[in-house]
């Protein structure tokens, strides 16, 4: 339609009529007719139905001076059209041309900034159902909305640019959630959802976002971030991992201390809320560029396959040597959900199998309360006792867990903690262990599971760590929170209880925090009862420490003290709330 200068002033002559409700059955069934059968036509029919819509605003800003700017806009309206139509006259195909381009210059940011509006709405609009019933649409908008438009369009070619917002880039898709909760923002949160440049905050649950170059972020709340392109993301905290295909390296990632450019890998980053940042290169090649953010732009280092490298507030990279943690991070969406859930509650079986607390443990790992060492399985010692060495060990292999201990207080205080913390009140035992610390739900000799209150835990909906008497564990809460910028430890809570089916047990069951008692159980007999416990806890706590003791069993009694601590979870609540 473009291409003839006599239709598309005949086009506009229609919709002026439209518009202003004189328009005769004849001009209707004509329009009728050209937005029948030309596709040019209905898109910018469309184009125009929605900047009628948007400014609808004009006209209610203008109720009370409307008439003299109707005026104005008539007059000017009249002399564009006397240009249009001088215009035809001369039949220059290359004003034709230009004529054409501006139309659709114009017509494709008001679409742009429509689409936008609806996608902030969260709302998909089905633009190819637009039809000939949009008609009715323009009744009733006025002269003053109609004359900005054309004005808009048709200053366009001749000369006077309008403040069109800037059209919006589709960056990224929302392509795959679970459990998520979004704050408030202006960008869409339903899966499949087109994503522009902008801000999100999610502070629950799992999200995937597949940007426009092929590179797949998976984000694990809280975390706070910002889309800059479709090859570029900021984490302003949290923690995600990247996952970035052939031909799509290149692919960047902003910290506010660091640029990350990936050269075709998976790795991972965290942002704490200090400032501090980590990156962890699971496959390939990472580089690695600080001071971002004040214009430094300088080169550190190339991170391969295996390491890691910590980055502080300030943009400097720290010269100790790190190993990647891949089970730190989530790498992939599961399927269900965990028990821990990101930005409520975090698995402390998990942990125990050197996960983050999300499910990324191994939920068949030991630990050896007698020299922190893991190892796949459940591992009965033996089944008389080994003896401990009494003394508080540290856990190299597990960054959430400060240590482990075999507790006998026959001698005095022991050691909790690797900062000196004791419990002055540990009971004297015979300081033998015959299991490790479990995750998961270990076999009985007589192949019974174990039960408490008639229910089975250690599986993976309802897990547990699995305790011999005289077998203790203390988990670093700091370390923790630094795992989880965004979210407080706000309590801890677990069921406690004996399980196992045979001999005379008699267990203590302790928790600490710092080394102080925070709850206690002594003389447990009777199997298969669960005693629950909640500890609240504040930001100064640091040390989270649980234990059975034997409860008095004597050296060869042959008590079975078999105990679990059932869905062990730490409560989380976003910062600044309770």
């Amino acid at each position: 339609m473009t291409s003839n200068p006599e239709k598309f002033a005949e086009f506009f002559g229609l919709l002026s009529a439209l518009r202003d409700e004189v328009i005769t059955d004849a001009q209707f069934a004509q329009l009728d007719k050209l937005l029948a059968v030309n596709p040019e036509a209905q898109q910018y029919y469309v184009e125009y139905i929605m900047l009628c819509v948007e400014l609808r605003k004009y006209q209610a800003l203008n109720e009370n001076s409307e008439p003299e700017a109707e005026d104005i806009m008539r007059e000017t309206l009249e002399q564009s059209e006397n240009i249009s139509a001088q215009y035809a006259a001369e039949e220059k195909q290359q004003k034709a041309e230009a004529m054409r381009k501006a139309v659709e210059q114009a017509a494709e940011a008001a679409f742009r900034k429509f689409r936008e509006q609806e996608q902030r709405a969260n709302q998909k609009l089905e633009r190819e159902r637009y039809s000939y019933s949009l008609l009715g649409w323009t009744f009733g908008l006025g002269a003053l909305a109609a004359s900005l438009i054309i004005i808009v369009v048709l200053g366009l070619y001749f000369g006077h640019k309008p403040n069109v917002i800037a059209a919006p880039q589709v960056v990224a898709t929302l392509t795959r959630t679970l459990n998520a909760k979004w704050d408030d923002n202006t960008l869409p949160t339903t899966t499949g959802g087109e994503l522009f440049v902008g801000e999100m905050k999610l502070v629950r649950g799992y999200a995937q976002i597949t940007f426009m170059d092929g590179a797949k972020v998976v984000l694990q709340a809280p975390a706070q971030f910002k889309l800059e392109t479709d090859e570029q993301i900021f984490l302003q905290n949290g923690r995600l991992t990247a996952k970035v295909p052939p031909g799509a390296e290149g692919f960047k990632l902003n910290t506010p201390n660091a640029m990350m450019i990936d050269l075709g890998t998976e790795f991972g980053v965290s942002v704490s809320e200090t400032g501090q940042s980590e990156l962890h290169v699971f496959e390939g090649e990472v580089k690695l560029f600080s001071e971002k953010r004040t214009g430094g732009n300088k080169y550190k280092q190339t991170f391969r396959t295996g390491q890691a490298g910590m980055i502080d507030k300030n943009g400097q990279l720290s010269k100790k040597t790190y190993k990647a943690t891949p089970r730190s991070f989530v790498r992939n969406i599961p399927k269900k959900m965990p028990y821990g859930r990101p930005g409520e509650r975090l698995d402390m079986a998990d942990v125990i199998g050197g996960g983050n607390g999300f499910g990324t443990g191994d939920p068949n790992q030991s630990i050896n309360p007698d020299n922190g060492q893991t190892r796949p399985g459940f591992y009965n010692r033996d089944a008389v006792g080994v003896q401990g060495s009494n003394d508080f060990i540290p856990t190299a292999d597990l960054d959430f867990i400060d240590g482990v201990f075999v507790p006998d207080g026959g001698d005095g205080p022991i050691a909790v903690s690797s900062q000196g913390h004791t419990f002055n009140n540990c009971p004297d035992t015979n300081g033998k262990f015959c299991w490790d610390i479990f995750n998961g739900n270990t076999a009985t000799e007589d192949r019974r599971r174990q039960l408490l209150d008639g229910k089975e835990y250690g599986t993976y909906s309802q897990p547990a760590i699995s305790m011999h008497s005289n077998s203790g564990i203390t988990f670093d809460l700091d370390k923790i929170r630094a795992s989880m910028p965004g979210s407080r430890i706000i309590a801890f809570s677990t069921l406690c209880g004996l399980t196992g089916a045979r001999d005379f047990p008699i267990a203590d069951f302790w928790v600490l925090v710092d080394g102080q008692k925070r709850f206690s159980m002594t003389g447990a007999r009777q199997r298969d009862q669960a005693r629950s416990i909640r500890i609240n806890l504040a930001d100064h706590d640091r040390f989270l420490t649980i234990a059975i003791t034997d409860g008095g069993n004597k050296p060869g009694s042959g008590g079975a003290d078999w105990g679990i601590f059932a869905k062990p979870i730490l409560i989380l609540a976003p910062v600044g709330r309770e």
